[in-house]
């Protein structure tokens, strides 16, 4: 294939600077069901982008087709946009090459080379595991691992040239419990950039228990009372709302954090950093998609919302620094801010001591409907499963209850967090105490 860069700069008119955006990915997937191979499916996908700007003005074309014909009209399109814009002087692309010093590794190669017998083993070892934790454990289903490699160019007319590949393995499973005339269901699922990383002992147990943990449940009277979010359903609401802290719903003013910098948006025990950074995460890399080298950034710090995460052009949009979030869902869109590897940070209480704190709380394990929530007010009602505790101890199980807050006023009235980390694709937290949160009985 002949150089992309140099086919754009042959049609490329003057005054156009350009940025040029080629990935390829991989993707091979397992499923297994009752002790079998249920399906195994291998996808590949690749393509251009192609970005173009004139004073003040941006265009953006993308193609899955390489030949030098179909670089030209993705470039001339992307010009033709360009020129059908509005100006906006905040466009902008980097005009040097940054050096990064943080040797991080990103690709597994010899994960992604091991026997696929062995994956497709390690996948029934961990179907008996899930079936051996408790003998009402009736089915196992939905198990499947994805392994998948993600490889790109990014390049601009300034000559700052960046190049990665980036591996990425994922397991996922649930199961159904049954109990005389009652059934439940759990899931759960890990994620890693490399192989060896995978905790299959932990994914089992946290199915078993996710499913067994709720069978029988009782009704519960609607009331305020504390609750204990788990790690799976903190991230679930720190994914919800995570684009209230991005340059990007600044600029356009969606986010309730406007005018809230160096504010105390939450308790003192809240402390919220992105780092693109940590060694082998899975949403590290070396450069965002801008080029700048990715950096740890404290988001939040003891309450205190210190930064919102920007890209170049939110940065120069709102007069501050590019904090390296920029991010690309890959050649077919624009670069957009993002987060990389997003989290609450752990304290030293176990979850005992959590689900000690009052005489009565209610631990949450499953949050559903999160697309309901509001990122621009901050409000949600959400539906919910997880289990009632009376003296640190276990009562019964509530399913189908709701849980209703708004997104600060719940970071303002967590009382204590816990020291059970876990991430969860590229967000993570411990479990938290929040004080008197309402919860919507049945």
């Amino acid at each position: 294939m002949e150089d992309i860069k140099a086919i754009v700069k042959n049609v490329i008119k003057e005054g156009f600077e350009f940025e040029i955006y080629v990935s390829q990915s991989n993707k091979v997937k397992i499923d297994i069901e009752d002790k079998a191979i249920d399906r195994v499916e291998a996808s590949k996908e690749q393509g251009l982008g192609i970005r173009v700007i004139k004073d003040g003005k941006m265009g953006f074309s993308y193609t899955t087709k390489l030949t030098r014909k179909d670089i030209e009209d993705c470039t001339k399109i992307a010009m033709d946009i360009a020129m059908s814009q509005e100006k906006e002087d905040v466009f902008e692309l980097l005009k040097e090459q940054k050096e990064n010093k943080n040797q991080i590794e990103l690709f597994d190669k010899e994960g992604l080379s091991k026997d696929r017998q062995t994956k497709i083993n390690k996948l029934l070892e961990t179907e008996d595991k899930i079936k051996a934790y408790d003998p009402r454990i009736a089915l196992v289903r939905d198990l499947s691992y994805t392994e998948s490699t993600y490889s790109y160019l990014m390049e601009n007319s300034y000559g700052v040239k960046i190049e990665e590949t980036l591996s990425g393995f994922f397991v996922m499973g649930c199961a159904i419990a049954k109990d005389g005339e009652d059934t439940s269901s759990g899931c759960s699922y890990i994620a890693s950039r490399f192989y060896e990383d995978l905790d299959f002992d932990l994914l089992s147990k946290e199915i078993a228990i996710n499913t067994v943990s709720l069978l029988n449940p009782k009704s519960f009277e609607t009331k305020s009372l504390p609750v204990v979010f788990s790690p799976d359903s903190m991230v679930s609401l720190l994914r919800a709302f995570s684009s209230v802290f991005l340059g990007d719903s600044l600029v356009k003013n969606k986010t309730m954090l406007k005018d809230k910098l160096q504010e105390q948006i939450a308790s003192e025990e809240v402390s919220i950093i992105d780092d693109g950074t940590i060694n082998r995460a899975l949403g590290s890399s070396r450069f965002d998609a801008d080029g700048n080298p990715t950096q740890k950034n404290i988001v939040v710090e003891n309450g205190v919302f210190k930064m919102f995460l920007h890209n170049i052009y939110t940065a120069k949009k709102s007069n501050q620094e590019s904090t390296a979030n920029s991010v690309r869902a890959g050649y077919k869109s624009v670069p957009q801010t993002g987060i990389h590897n997003f989290y609450l940070v752990p304290k030293d209480n176990s979850l005992e001591t959590l689900l000690g704190a009052y005489e009565e709380c209610v631990y949450i394990t499953e949050l559903m409907g999160l697309h309901m929530a509001d990122p621009i007010s901050g409000n949600f009602s959400l539906g919910a499963s997880g289990v009632v505790y009376k003296n640190a101890k276990p009562m019964y199980a509530i399913r189908a209850v709701t849980v209703a807050s708004n997104f600060l006023e719940l970071l303002k009235k967590i009382k204590l967090v816990g020291n059970d980390f876990r991430f969860f694709g590229h967000v993570g937290s411990p479990s938290v105490l929040v004080e008197n949160i309402t919860i919507g009985g049945i």
